[in-house]
């Protein structure tokens, strides 16, 4: 169809991800916009969040914060908050693009422009507004909620594993927990299992030979509900969603709403604390607001012969609650790379191995140079799983 020809489309947008330019760019670096949607129709249809997936969309928006703020003085473009607006073939108006969820996010990514949007209010959503209706129907009725806080248990004689392969998939986040540091050893779980955006599709590796390994039981845990951490299960490995599910109890967009409602009751939503998934495996909460994803996800603490690892997602070190520890045998370095608050942890041993996620080219500006130096500046040898197109693959913890 031509773009002439493409009727406006009208969506509703959580606000999943906002990117800034690089400090180091002229004024005119553009800032990315993430927005998890919904067409406006399907949601005044009464449809089923877990019957939408041709009317949501992952829509990116790129743009001067100038421009924005000219067109829409009246947004204030965060985190967590929901636009209504509308996208049509304008040039000159900003760029967007969208994917539509159909067949598993695997159609045509689709240029066109945001030619409206108008931000739905704040939080606290006033009672019975659009704003509160939205968020009703993203939350998940299947999953269980609020498990009782557990307490630390003593910690017994470590075990000899598990060992964390964290996978190469480019600019996203997974990590397997195997019994033993082989491919082909037995899988226990997974902390994360997502695949890039659509913008950064083309650092996703060529060969991905996960779907021949999955195990047909085990756990997954969601560090946090971002696409790139979580997408792989309703994309390329939907067998996924057969395991364990643990993941945060935050605000989500209807696309993360949809796999809620796939997982059902495999999905438990934790506000706790800490949470003991097994034996020498433990979540920990940051201790960031609510309403910031990142500050409030889970990091993961494997207590094993030769010292703790970390993985941390996208957790900043300064959220880290005081129980998890600052001394490690190996991480998994937080944000893919990116800026972060907060010292670094403490390797138990000079050059011990700190992995970190990322895909090249981004739009992220991952890995930050500085965040970088300062995991080496206390000791930490740098392993990264992408450094160029034919030098990449997966790290070993």
């Amino acid at each position: 169809m031509d773009g002439q020809d493409r009727p406006v489309i009208k969506a509703y947008g959580f606000v999943e991800a906002v990117t800034y330019p690089d400090p180091n760019e002229s004024n005119r670096g553009r800032v990315n916009f993430v927005l998890d949607s919904l067409r406006v129709e399907a949601f005044h249809s009464g449809v089923s969040v877990a019957d939408t997936a041709d009317d949501l969309l992952i829509v990116r928006i790129l743009s001067t914060v100038k421009r924005l703020e000219k067109l829409f003085p009246e947004i204030k473009w965060e985190e967590g908050s929901w636009i209504e607006f509308q996208l049509k073939d304008s040039p000159g108006d900003p760029p967007a693009w969208y994917l539509s969820a159909a067949n598993d996010y695997s159609g045509p990514v689709v240029r066109t422009n945001i030619i409206k949007a108008v931000r739905l209010g704040g939080r606290p959503f006033p009672e019975n507004s659009l704003e509160q209706n939205l968020a009703q129907f993203c939350r998940s009725s299947d999953a269980a909620r609020d498990s009782p806080p557990l307490g630390i248990r003593r910690r017994k004689k470590a075990l000899s594993g598990p060992f964390v392969r964290v996978v190469d998939v480019g600019q996203a986040s997974f990590s397997a927990i195997h019994t033993s540091k082989q491919t082909s050893s037995p899988i226990l779980g997974y902390f994360d299992v997502g695949e890039p955006l659509f913008f950064h599709h083309k650092t996703f590796p060529r060969v991905f030979y996960e779907r021949k390994i999955l195990p047909v039981s085990g756990f997954v845990v969601l560090s946090h509900w971002d696409f790139d951490h979580y997408s792989l299960a309703v994309s390329k490995l939907p067998k996924l969603r057969n395991l364990v599910w643990y993941a945060p109890d935050q605000p989500v967009g209807p696309n993360a709403a949809r796999l809620q409602a796939l997982l059902g009751t495999n999905l438990t939503l934790l506000s706790v604390p800490f949470f003991c998934v097994s034996r020498g495996i433990e979540l920990w909460k940051g201790t960031g607001s609510s309403s910031n994803r990142n500050d409030s996800g889970y990091a993961m603490r494997i207590t094993r012969a030769g010292g703790p690892v970390l993985l941390s997602g996208d957790l900043p070190y300064s959220m880290f609650p005081a129980g998890i520890g600052n001394r490690f045998s190996a991480i998994v370095v937080t944000h893919h790379g990116g800026a972060f608050t907060g010292p670094p942890p403490t390797p138990l041993a000079k050059g011990a191995v700190a992995a970190v996620s990322y895909g090249i080219p981004n739009r992220y500006h991952h890995p930050n140079a500085l965040a970088i130096g300062f995991h080496q500046s206390v000791g930490w040898s740098i392993q990264p799983t992408n450094t160029s197109t034919k030098k990449r693959g997966d790290v070993w913890l």
